[in-house]
């Protein structure tokens, strides 16, 4: 008997084969739903971000920077709705978010209306709880927290008709607010390193703005302003390097003025280009693991979206936010984080002085192959009234010296044959703070190469240090060499 077009074991072959492909098409969708879940569960591992949103960024890198406004969002990632969240509703400005150490806090700089001054405030993760805590009277900008209960920060003004800028650290209620830099080079804070250490970038020489093309290199220095060191001489490559952050492998990761996204590995002598080809790139911040959260636009007119990148740059990046209309940039993981190391400032207050020793002025990379032997060393300081010889002291046949110099105070140094001629002369401006001991081990040697061990004469000598004749006051105005 035949039933349609099958029979009986044809019906029974044909309901095997489609109980097979039932449960194949069911493993397969239990398999999918397993990836999608997957996915999903990677998205809502990762942690919360937040953001500045702005229609537009101007040219300008300081308090200038969103002339129609700017926001702080929060964006959930894996959350049912993936609209990001307004934390900054009530200001017309809002920038550089920074989030605390216990992933609670939001630090920030922001103008509550248009034309305030900008200042540094605080409020919860969640948008609550706004509170302000300098009262500047430039702005104040780009925040960032120390241990101790203190924070970081750009104070900026404007000084005979020259916009400067330099960084103030305050307790977190506003209080003890006091300078760290004390020469020109228009500071911008950057970053904190787990070791203690600032991270700001400034004008290579260490010098006012200079013209355009000029670079501005990393420099590291202590909360209490000693220290000051640059990160590394990349004094090569013309660029404007900054918004720099730490990965979890102590490299330092950053951006330069062309948008290329730059890492300097740890114990490396030099940065290195990461990141995908013809991006432009802004604001990298350490995500999780090896992860890179960034701002990127693939294309000059398009707008910077909020991706994540593998520290080497090798993976393909994963676009995790955008809007048409509006700029993302400047995301922060909403994440927990190691208290960075307390720098017990030995300084002496009440001290006028400081004191520089070099273990040998004539180690420089860039010294002429014949120089002349250096002999004495010639100190300026610069002064409202201009540049003024503090004085010189002798460099002793070893190449050391050991001079006493006003404290706080920006100072640069000239190096002097037999004769009295120059034959090398420091561009920048730098600085020691009351007490402080600044040694270094030449004017510009390679920091690829560990300094001679040796004790150098000037100490063996059991001499003090030599006080320059300017250093009470007055001074005598100094001729400005080229260099």
């Amino acid at each position: 008997m035949i039933a349609g077009r099958y029979s009986l074991p044809d019906r029974k072959r044909i309901s095997r084969l489609l109980l097979a492909g039932i449960v194949i098409f069911a493993a397969n969708l239990w398999a999918g739903s397993g990836a999608n879940r997957r996915g999903a569960a990677a998205s809502r591992n990762l942690p919360s971000i937040v953001f500045v949103q702005a229609p537009r960024i101007s040219s300008v890198t300081g308090a200038e920077r969103f002339p129609e406004g700017s926001r702080i969002m929060l964006l959930t990632p894996g959350a049912n709705d993936k609209s990001p969240r307004i934390l900054t509703e009530e200001f017309f400005t809002a920038a550089d978010p920074q989030i605390d150490f216990t992933a609670t806090r939001i630090l920030f700089a922001a103008q509550k209306t248009r034309g305030d001054r900008w200042q540094v405030w605080e409020m919860n993760v969640d948008g609550s709880g706004a509170r302000q805590i300098t009262k500047c009277e430039g702005d104040c900008v780009r925040p960032a927290y120390l241990p101790a209960d203190e924070i970081a920060f750009t104070s900026e003004s404007v000084q005979s008709g020259h916009r400067r800028s330099s960084l103030e650290v305050s307790g977190l209620d506003g209080s003890n607010v006091h300078a760290i830099t004390f020469g020109p080079g228009d500071w911008w804070l950057e970053t904190v390193l787990r070791d203690g250490r600032i991270v700001a970038s400034a004008n290579t020489p260490l010098t006012d703005a200079g013209a355009a093309g000029a670079s501005r290199l990393l420099y590291t220095l202590r909360p209490d302003g000693t220290g000051l060191d640059s990160l590394r001489c990349e004094h090569s490559v013309k660029a404007i390097r900054g918004e720099a952050g730490e990965l979890e492998d102590g490299s330092i990761i950053f951006t330069e003025s062309t948008g290329a996204l730059m890492v300097v590995k740890r114990g490396a002598l030099h940065e290195e280009r990461i990141g995908t080809p013809g991006s432009s790139y802004r604001s990298p911040n350490a995500l999780q693991g090896e992860a890179i959260v960034v701002a990127r636009k693939a294309a000059p007119a398009q707008r910077y979206e909020l991706s994540i990148i593998s520290r080497d740059g090798s993976r393909e990046t994963r676009k995790i936010y955008g809007d048409l209309k509006l700029e993302s940039i400047e995301p922060v993981a909403v994440a927990a984080r190691p208290v960075p190391k307390k720098f017990w400032s030995n300084l002496i207050p009440n001290s006028p002085t400081g004191y520089f020793i070099s273990l040998d002025a004539s180690n420089s990379m860039d010294k002429a192959e014949r120089a002349a032997p250096v002999r004495r060393v010639r100190v300026i300081e610069q002064r409202n009234s201009g540049e003024a010889v503090l004085g010189e002291a002798v460099v002793e046949a070893d190449g050391s010296f050991y001079v006493q110099v006003p404290a706080n105070e920006a100072v640069r140094f000239v190096l002097l044959d037999e004769q009295g001629k120059v034959i090398r002369e420091e561009r920048s401006w730098i600085w020691t703070r009351p007490g402080e001991q600044r040694g270094c081990t030449g004017c510009h040697g390679d920091k690829a190469l560990a300094p001679e061990n040796r004790w150098p004469m000037v100490l063996r000598r059991q001499d003090p240090p030599t006080k320059l004749n300017g250093s009470a006051g007055g001074g005598q105005t100094a001729e400005s060499h080229g260099h």
